[in-house]
């Protein structure tokens, strides 16, 4: 009997190289055989599947991203577009538990990294600091089950936030960490929106190609006194998130 890999290597040979093996992709994720986020084979393995050489392998594989099926993160592989858009509110009040939803999805986030550095003079001017103050700049990443749908660079003054990233780790909350520095409620003071290209740093947190844009953002986070805490810099992957306002 021969096995559903060497039909699908013989056939794809037979149709004659990549176009036949973009349509037999395209068939496989249009039925669900590879879910919607998830990631494919490597190429290799799917070039021995298919019974190509990778360089027809890769030219299928671009044909579908091409498409808009795929996406293709370099160094991670390619990936099944996500079809279920994860919904983010706009409002006075940014919460991430509450603003970010998203149909059967788990919504987490992780701090990649933290650091103390003397802020640049647009961050001062955003926190309202003298260029050189030191300031805990926390890169965080979020994610819907195990597709990340935006990264931001948060900031805020390192001697009024202290421990902030070990506390926010603790607690999975940027919400309930702050209570802990008297900070018992905070608002958005504004959001700018743009679409751009993102960088190589986002394009690899998002695992996705860099000629695909973003949907970058850009606000300050105000206390009960007016006082600013923190202002965010990042981005949502544009083809995972709907932004409503």
């Amino acid at each position: 009997m021969i096995n559903e890999k060497n039909r699908q290597g013989e056939s794809s040979k037979s149709a004659g190289g990549w176009a036949a093996v973009a349509a037999e992709l395209r068939s496989a994720i249009d039925g669900r055989r590879h879910a919607p986020g998830s990631r494919l084979p490597s190429e290799r393995a799917l070039s021995e599947q298919f019974g190509v050489s990778r360089v027809t392998m890769r030219r299928a594989i671009a044909e579908l991203e091409g498409e808009g099926l795929l996406r293709v993160a370099r160094g991670s592989g390619a990936y099944v577009r996500a079809d279920m858009p994860v919904r983010f509110q706009l409002g006075e009040k940014v919460r991430f538990s509450k603003d970010l939803t998203a149909t059967d999805a788990n919504l987490t986030r992780k701090v990649v990294s933290a650091r103390e550095v003397p802020a640049t003079p647009d961050i001062a001017t955003r926190l309202n600091l003298q260029p050189g103050e030191l300031v805990l700049e926390m890169c965080v990443v979020a994610h819907a089950d195990a597709l990340p749908v935006s990264v931001v660079m948060r900031s805020c003054a390192a001697e009024r936030f202290p421990s902030l990233a070990e506390r926010f780790a603790a607690t999975g909350s940027f919400t309930t960490a702050l209570r802990d520095y008297g900070v018992t409620d905070y608002w958005r003071r504004s959001t700018d929106i743009t679409a751009r290209m993102p960088t190589e740093a986002e394009a690899r947190f998002l695992q996705q190609s860099r000629q695909v844009p973003v949907l970058a953002y850009a606000g300050e986070d105000i206390d009960a006194d007016g006082t600013i805490i923190s202002c965010q810099i990042g981005c949502f992957a544009s083809e995972r998130v709907v932004v409503t306002v």
